[in-house]
């Protein structure tokens, strides 16, 4: 009940639980060093436990044969467990130890002699849900119109729920007003968030200048989620015992969660309806839950995730680069105002700083190129939501002023045949490192369309393979898009330190070696911000015959525009053909 990881244990799961004792002896220090400890570890017989440090981690003798690891493997595993580098166990300094175990199992409702319950306890019932929607119109009328609200309502439960979902009728049939809550864990108290709902959705009615006698009879809809039970992953959900008349399914993702409600669905099609609600290539398992369930609606499902369609609103506009039409255009003319000739590049680097950090050298670079018709643009991913290595799926991006296409057949093309990509809208909403050049691309390619890629994390293992299968999805087409990486070099250390890593970087770059260039960064340190993109770039290029010389087009720090050469960041600007 009390894992700080999971939801505690829902009375209606206990007919369907596993119950498992490990009984754990001879824990033995590993003797061996370094490489020689992985013939210390017998699979099937040993469990580990290594320390170093404040860091500890310990693995069952089961977890190595579930997962056919093998004693590397294991080693490999117990150090991530412990949150250590996943070649720890060689150090020193680790201290190590194997130790036996033995399992007894079996289900929990075996054991039990009474009855296990079917009901959800802790919730509102349909008198609260009722007094609730009652008090509910009569606050949303006080909020649009100005009077003061109540903010509590006596003698109706106040407990800890999961989730709200309330929804306001509009005069305009098919324009209901929609807010939402959702928090597994922790949970949050009802009347409270209720009242945040409420607010919400009186400002966006008096936006629409909808008078409260202008709401229709029955206006407000309110579903009120709780007592959270697990059933599995996406991968492999187990919903047995899941009866939809009472309970909400509830899947989650990277990209964010969707809950639907429908009692003339089975688990199954509601499982099947919320996954496709995600707009996900579900390449990567996601929790499914369950919630209880008090509703005066039909049928009900919400979702945080942004449909596909829907245009990316510029996140940066103001920030990064001006936020008016008019003064974005004029610094775009700024900025392209030095004569270029393009070229046909296959490949090509931009910092992505603020424009007037770094606008220039983007600037310089992009003008040198004969843009096609479509355009592929790796860039970091600098913020935890959504999907590693996330495709943009939408159709539009939108600018001050302007939309730039996007291609979202091309994206979906583009998760199906790459190994790690992802379609996942969540990850670019806050993302600025694609945004910042896409007024620039915008104005020397206005017809181009532009699939956004923004990455986290890979090994060169990964990366070398998902290259190759870019590179034989890209051979398909009829043009070769432009591969474009955004990425920023070294950050916030002083100008002579900065100059100096990154010229290590960009000297791995000139030699044409994507593998030489990850290890150069990850073992010197550099926060090249973009390596992971430009590794993976780099090497579809030379998976194509496409990688046979660059063009340093430019380097610079932001010392140049700021004047503090104490905490910089490095930019630089690169052709690859």
């Amino acid at each position: 009940k009390d894992d700080p990881r999971f939801p505690p244990i829902s009375p209606t799961e206990l007919g369907h639980l596993d119950m498992e004792v490990w009984l754990l002896w001879g824990m033995k220090p590993v003797a061996q060093r370094g490489e020689a400890r992985i013939g210390a570890v017998q699979i099937g017989r040993h469990g580990l436990q290594i320390q170093r440090g404040g860091a500890r981690g310990l693995l069952l003798p089961a977890v190595a044969v579930e997962h056919n690891l093998d004693a590397e493997g294991f080693l490999r595993q117990v150090c991530l467990k412990a949150r250590l580098a996943p070649d720890a166990w060689k150090e020193d300094d680790t201290i190590l130890q194997t130790f036996e175990g033995y399992a007894i199992h079996g289900d929990l409702a075996s054991g039990v002699e009474s009855p296990m319950p079917s009901d959800s306890p802790g919730g509102p019932g349909p008198e609260d849900v009722a007094r609730l929607i009652e008090f509910s119109t009569m606050n949303l009328a006080a909020l649009m119109t100005g009077a003061t609200p109540n903010y509590f309502l006596p003698g109706v439960f106040d407990g800890t729920i999961n989730g709200l979902f309330l929804t306001v009728a509009t005069p305009d049939e098919g324009q209901s007003i929609q807010t939402s809550r959702l928090s597994i864990k922790p949970g949050v108290p009802l009347q409270s968030t209720l009242f945040s709902l409420l607010q919400a959705a009186a400002g966006h009615l008096r936006a629409r200048r909808i008078h409260p006698g202008q709401l229709p009879a029955g206006a407000v809809g309110l579903t009120v989620l709780w007592d959270p039970a697990m059933h599995g992953s996406t991968e492999s959900a187990d919903l047995t015992g899941l009866d939809t008349r009472r309970r909400a399914v509830v899947v989650m993702s990277q990209s964010g969660w969707v809950w639907m409600f429908d009692p003339d669905l089975s688990a199954e099609e509601l499982l099947e309806q919320a996954k496709a609600r995600l707009h996900s290539t579900g390449k990567t398992p996601g929790p499914v839950l369950s919630l209880a369930v008090a509703t005066n609606q039909p049928r009900a499902w919400s979702t945080n995730v942004p449909p596909p369609e829907a245009p990316r609103p510029p996140a940066v506009a103001g920030l990064f680069y001006p936020g008016d039409p008019a003064e974005m255009e004029r610094e775009v003319d700024k900025l392209l105002a030095a004569p270029g000739k393009p070229e046909a590049w296959p490949g090509a680097m931009v910092p992505h700083a603020g424009w007037k950090y770094s606008g220039r050298l983007a600037a310089n670079v992009l003008r040198r190129v004969k843009i096609p018709r479509r355009v592929l643009l790796f860039s970091p991913k600098h913020n935890p939501a959504g999907a590693d290595w996330a495709v943009a799926p939408q159709q539009r991006w939108r600018l001050p002023g302007r939309d730039v296409p996007a291609d979202p057949e091309l994206a979906k093309a583009l998760a199906d045949s790459v190994d790690g990509f992802e379609l996942d809208a969540a990850a670019h909403r806050p993302e600025h490192a694609i945004e910042v050049e896409l007024p620039l691309l915008a104005r020397l390619a206005p017809e181009a369309s532009v699939v956004g890629i923004a990455m986290h994390g890979g090994e060169w293992s990964e990366l070398e393979a998902s290259a190759r299968q870019l590179a034989a999805f890209l051979k398909t087409l009829p043009e070769l898009p432009l591969l474009l990486i955004s990425t920023d070099m070294n950050h916030f250390a002083d100008e002579a330190t900065t100059r100096r890593l990154d010229r290590m970087a960009l000297d791995a770059i000139h030699v044409l070696d994507p593998e030489r260039l990850l290890r150069t960064v990850r073992e010197n340190k550099i926060s090249m911000c973009g390596v992971v993109p430009a590794v993976l770039v780099m090497e579809t290029l030379r998976q194509l015959g496409q990688l046979t010389h660059c063009e340093e087009v430019g380097y610079s720090t932001s010392a140049e525009a700021s004047g503090d050469q104490s905490r910089v960041v490095g930019y630089a600007g690169m052709l690859f053909g």
